[in-house]
């Protein structure tokens, strides 16, 4: 495809001329410069300081012996500019190399337990480096109220459609299932309250997670594996990090447990994980977020929208079941590593 102003505009600010482009998903686009480089031209719609926060971090990281991520190379004249804007009050794009490869395969055993021990290595390395102050995101210590503040959407939404009547197509799926997803977050919300996470988020240093790891943010190359996508870079226990791939590669793979003991088993071939470690994995994936970020703005969608969500509903819902029913596997394996 040729490539249209904007990315044309955006490109040459960054000093490259591109020849065509290939769009990827909104505000992402492949492009190929006038010279055969291959380039991700990517909009990130965040404020300066938390760029130059993630782009401070991930160069530490380089320097101290992780090379695998995509991101801009400062020395290369591509990368000079951390981000662009096409017009003043435009979101920024950045602009980093295109890495040739494919996703790893949650149906490869051997493919997960490489991505937990990527995953282990990032969260190794990261121990070593002297995080940046300016910008940074640190989610350490606030799941609670974050949690709190999810299963008050639920108790609304339910409400709501007690007080309409149960009329929507929503409201009648709530009305049928909406006591049992509310129970679900209770359940995370008591274990949460009853473990030691604040005392470990005091105690501890937060670690620095990828954020939403997981197979389409991970790239197989020649290489080896690279992580890509750090618009989530954050702080937090290294344990939300494990959460987040195991959500991501298990999600459309019915819940298989195999693929989490592959995960599980490569990431501690580098870090042994703890109680507390299984502890945490266990009460992010028993909160019902998938189900509550698909009905929180329900109202606000148009009809064809609405009829989307309703006919997820009970895919979510059935997703939800298959992790919980995969915690007796989770127990079992945790209560054999940990002795």
């Amino acid at each position: 495809m040729r490539p249209n102003r904007e990315v044309k505009g955006l490109s040459r600010k960054f000093g490259i001329r591109v020849r065509r482009m290939k769009i990827i998903q909104n505000g992402v686009y492949q492009v190929v410069t006038t010279k055969g480089k291959v380039y991700c031209l990517k909009r990130m719609s965040y404020p300066p300081t938390r760029l130059r926060w993630i782009d401070k971090t991930l160069g530490r990281l380089r320097r101290h012996g992780f090379p695998r991520i995509v991101w801009r190379n400062p020395r290369e004249y591509s990368g000079k500019h951390l981000f662009v804007k096409w017009f003043h009050h435009s979101p920024p794009f950045v602009l980093h190399p295109w890495l040739k490869g494919s996703w790893p395969s949650p149906k490869s055993r051997s493919q997960m337990k490489a991505c937990g021990t990527l995953l282990a290595r990032f969260h190794r390395t990261g121990k070593r480096i002297t995080i940046p102050k300016a910008g940074i995101n640190n989610m350490s210590g606030k799941w609670y109220t974050y949690l709190q503040n999810e299963q008050k959407v639920l108790q609304k939404a339910f409400r709501k459609a007690k007080r309409n009547g149960f009329r929507s197509p929503l409201d009648r799926l709530l009305q049928a299932h909406g006591k049992e997803i509310l129970q679900m977050g209770k359940a995370s919300l008591r274990s949460l309250r009853n473990s030691d996470y604040r005392s470990i988020c005091r105690k501890t240093k937060a670690t620095l997670c990828h954020g939403d790891c997981g197979p389409t943010n991970i790239i197989r190359s020649a290489n080896g594996m690279y992580l890509i996508d750090f618009e989530t870079l954050r702080l937090d226990l290294r344990a939300y990090d494990l959460y987040r791939i195991i959500f991501n590669s298990c999600i459309d793979h019915g819940w298989n447990f195999s693929i989490v003991k592959s995960i599980l088993d490569g990431y501690q071939k580098v870090f042994k994980l703890t109680t507390s470690d299984y502890q945490m994995l266990k009460i992010w994936l028993r909160f019902p977020r998938g189900i509550c970020k698909l009905i929180v703005h329900y109202d606000q969608k148009s009809p064809k929208e609405k009829l989307q969500i309703e006919r997820d509903f009970p895919r979510f819902l059935a997703d939800e079941r298959k992790r919980k029913a995969m915690f007796k596997q989770l127990d079992a394996y945790a209560k054999k590593r940990i002795g």
